[in-house]
């Protein structure tokens, strides 16, 4: 008997994965096959004071953006937990869940869940069940109030081959959008296509450029699951999760932490948001197209007046 006892006892099965760490072989799996290689799309972070873009920084503080969203701590993107949350967000079910489990602990994303932990409250209209932007997703889309809200004059949508408007090129965008849109594909919709905006998009920024309110939490829950289900696309917002997991009190064991994309203050948005043709910003410090003096006219030759000096707009 007691040799059947040890028998038995030697040809128990091992586990095939870190049960610490994955609550599933599906889990697992999904970590292990796609979520292990995909990259990180990292938040930016918001340093503005007192400058000629008072209308963005005003904003973002109405929206309470300023507390936690665009306030994250720099360096502290933890790879391990960001991966193993999206590797147990992902479902092959028709209904994403919003919650995952990372490390036995369980993170809420739902809608309320978020606007809780970034204290972005919903606002709704008396007598309302939406918030504003909501029920402007609801209408159909006016590309012309669009372009007036978010264009230089004379810019607009480039249309498809079948005439219907398709995408906002970057260089036609005022700075005020320019700089939302950089917000946009960091902090609200990550995306790495940033040299211009699409119809949705167009409709988010057209959103905070009019002020108005919406339902933050939902919109941030909705790409979580997206990104989860998706096989290909960068993994977004590893800061927040990052927050949301030690709130949770999710115990970390990584010795190395990831950084912020590069900081949005006055000096990278002179460098890259602000274009010459807008004339409603001003920026002080911003480089504007100055005409050189012309030549003086030698006793050779007939005067030549110089052709203006327009410095290139810098990419992102």
């Amino acid at each position: 008997m007691a040799s059947r006892k040890r028998k038995s006892i030697g040809m128990r099965p091992t586990s095939q994965y870190d049960t610490r760490r994955f609550s599933s072989l599906d889990a697992w799996t999904r970590y292990t096959d796609n979520v292990l290689g995909r990259k990180i799309l990292p938040e930016r972070k918001v340093e503005l004071y007192h400058t000629k873009l008072d209308d963005f920084k005003a904003e973002l503080e109405r929206r309470n953006f300023h507390k936690h969203l665009t306030n994250l701590a720099d360096g502290s993107i933890d790879l391990a937990l960001v991966k193993e949350f999206y590797a147990h967000l992902y479902t092959s079910e028709d209904r994403p869940p919003k919650q995952s489990r990372v490390r036995g602990h369980l993170v809420k994303i739902d809608a309320d869940s978020l606007n809780a932990f970034l204290e972005t409250p919903m606002v709704l209209a008396e007598g309302e069940t939406l918030p504003t932007y909501s029920r402007y997703c609801r209408l159909p889309t006016d590309f012309r109030e669009i372009e007036a809200a978010l264009c230089i004059p004379g810019r607009g949508f480039i249309l498809n081959f079948e005439g219907h408007p398709r995408r906002i090129l970057r260089k036609d965008l005022t700075a005020l959008a320019q700089v939302w849109s950089v917000l946009s594909y960091s902090n609200l919709a990550p995306t790495s296509h940033t040299y211009d905006l699409t119809a949705d998009r167009a409709r988010l920024i057209l959103g905070l450029v009019s002020h108005l309110d919406m339902n933050i939490g939902a919109l941030i829950s909705g790409q979580m699951t997206s990104i989860a289900q998706s096989n290909t696309s960068k993994l977004g917002f590893p800061a927040l999760i990052t927050a949301l997991c030690r709130a949770r009190g999710v115990v970390s064991d990584s010795l190395t932490f990831e950084r912020l994309s590069p900081i949005i203050n006055l000096a990278y948005i002179r460098k890259n948001c602000w274009n010459l043709e807008d004339l409603t910003v001003s920026i002080r410090g911003a480089r504007r197209a100055r005409a050189r003096p012309a030549e003086l006219p030698s006793t050779s030759a007939a005067p030549t007046p110089a052709a203006p000096s327009v410095p290139a707009q810098t990419n992102f």
